[in-house]
């Protein structure tokens, strides 16, 4: 597989000269950029400045350079300021997913989204069915979400189980929130959704598998809407 490289920008110069402005960004549409290397369909991207200029950089810039930070005039060296931007990271993500299945709850009452409240709550992740049941709200009032800011359990045998006995429509729904090693996984256990090519790795890794649709991966919940409808005109 042909993997992307990304290259500073020149203005950038040397990463640890920068510093962390501690704001941080969530777009839940993925369609963010990073002001470092360019990578595009960022959702989390983090504020830093150097000598007035400021800049929006990705959670791979943040993981790779040695960026600083000063909390209450205590100036942190690279690694707490890693830590602390994961930390305000982590919280940040929870609130947003919080927030998002709260709002859905409230535009859709009947979908009675109460136990995919609080299983999140208590996991901090979507259980395959109660993706496929809030995902399937939000295609329904139309939030232009990503499902990617969701993350589903798939890695015991019943939430595996839980997302085979799905429908294909529902398996269709939770996929484009799993990693491409959760894809993988499911597809050997032919729970793959119709319609989904598999493509064998050659060499010594030929028994892994990589799963992907035959069209193009759906970013954002309101197209799998329209895909649906026109699959059925």
């Amino acid at each position: 597989m042909v993997q992307n490289r990304y290259t500073l920008a020149e203005y950038v110069g040397n990463p640890q000269d920068w510093r962390y402005t501690w704001e941080i960004r969530d777009d839940v549409t993925l369609s963010s950029t990073c002001d470092f290397c360019s990578r595009t369909l960022q959702r989390v991207t983090y504020e830093v400045f150097r000598e007035g200029r400021t800049a929006w950089i990705c959670e791979s810039c943040v993981a790779r350079y040695n960026i600083g930070g000063e909390i209450d005039g205590e100036v942190l060296g690279p690694k707490t300021a890693r830590g602390y931007a994961h930390g305000l990271t982590a919280r940040l993500k929870q609130q947003t997913c919080h927030d998002l299945i709260r709002r859905v709850q409230t535009a859709l009452p009947e979908a009675e989204l109460g136990e995919v409240v609080v299983y999140f709550d208590r996991n901090l992740q979507l259980s395959p069915q109660g993706a496929a049941r809030l995902f399937a709200a939000m295609v329904q009032i139309g939030e232009e979400t990503s499902a990617g800011v969701f993350e589903v359990q798939t890695r015991s045998k019943a939430h595996q189980q839980e997302f085979g006995a799905l429908t294909d429509a529902e398996r269709r729904l939770v996929w484009i929130a799993l990693s491409p090693q959760q894809r993988r996984r499911l597809a050997s256990l032919g729970f793959a959704p119709e319609g989904t090519v598999i493509r064998r790795s050659t060499g010594r890794r030929a028994s892994l598998s990589e799963a992907e649709l035959a069209a193009p991966r759906i970013a954002v919940l309101s197209e799998v809407a329209a895909l649906d409808r026109a699959e059925k005109e």
